[in-house]
């Protein structure tokens, strides 16, 4: 992907029993941190780290235990960014080389209309654009939004060390996989660069995003 390598796991149905087949090829640690777990945070938390595995052989780099930090991001080494999500039946794993700078990816599925979180998710700016679309274009609008913003998120998180917010970022110019993007975070040093994503897949909807401090 634009971003990074992309890897992507199926996940069973959420379950305390996980084959040892499937468990032995995490981590030590990450095993012994998965046993913490239960049922279906479980299952896509294994599911996470494993496609982040695949993805890293990609890149022909491998990596000690993929823990979370105190905020649930997964601590990569020192030289990669790595960003994890999870839906239904899919996880996600992003990896990039951090001198590129730092990645995050998210990933949702259509569902059920849900337009009301977004007073929650926009601001005016960007409510009022998704309420000059026809009434059935808006759910997907503001959904578009929300994840891109997610992925914004946890590419900034592991450097702000602190929870944003959605009226901290504004997503404009949406077209042919791409979006403007202006920062207006409320403390920390912003990245000289941010640039997101989208793509739209028979599965779902994958956004990612990459932000550099020069």
């Amino acid at each position: 992907m634009p971003h990074g390598i992309a890897a992507a796991v199926h996940l069973p149905k959420p379950s305390d029993e996980i084959a040892d087949s499937i468990l032995h090829r995490l981590h030590a640690e990450e095993r012994e941190h998965a046993a913490q777990l239960k049922g279906r945070r479980r299952t896509e938390w294994i599911g996470g780290r494993l496609a982040a595995r695949v993805a890293a052989r990609q890149l022909g780099v491998d990596f000690p235990a993929l823990l979370p930090d105190p905020y649930g991001a997964p601590q990569a080494p020192k030289h990669l960014t790595v960003s994890i999500a999870h839906k239904e039946d899919l996880a996600f794993a992003l990896i990039a080389r951090k001198a590129h700078g730092a990645v995050g990816i998210d990933f949702e599925v259509t569902g059920r209309d849900r337009s009301a979180i977004g007073p929650k998710v926009l601001n005016a700016f960007e409510q009022a654009e998704v309420d000059s679309l026809a009434p059935n274009r808006q759910w997907t609008a503001i959904l578009l939004r929300f994840a891109i913003k997610e992925a914004l998120y946890k590419a900034l998180a592991p450097r702000m060390k602190r929870y944003i917010g959605f009226q901290e970022v504004q997503i404009s110019e949406l077209a042919n996989g791409s979006a403007q993007v202006k920062l207006e975070l409320r403390e920390g040093d912003p990245p000289s660069h941010a640039e997101v994503k989208y793509e739209w897949i028979p599965a779902g909807l994958v956004t990612t995003a990459r932000v550099r401090w020069d």
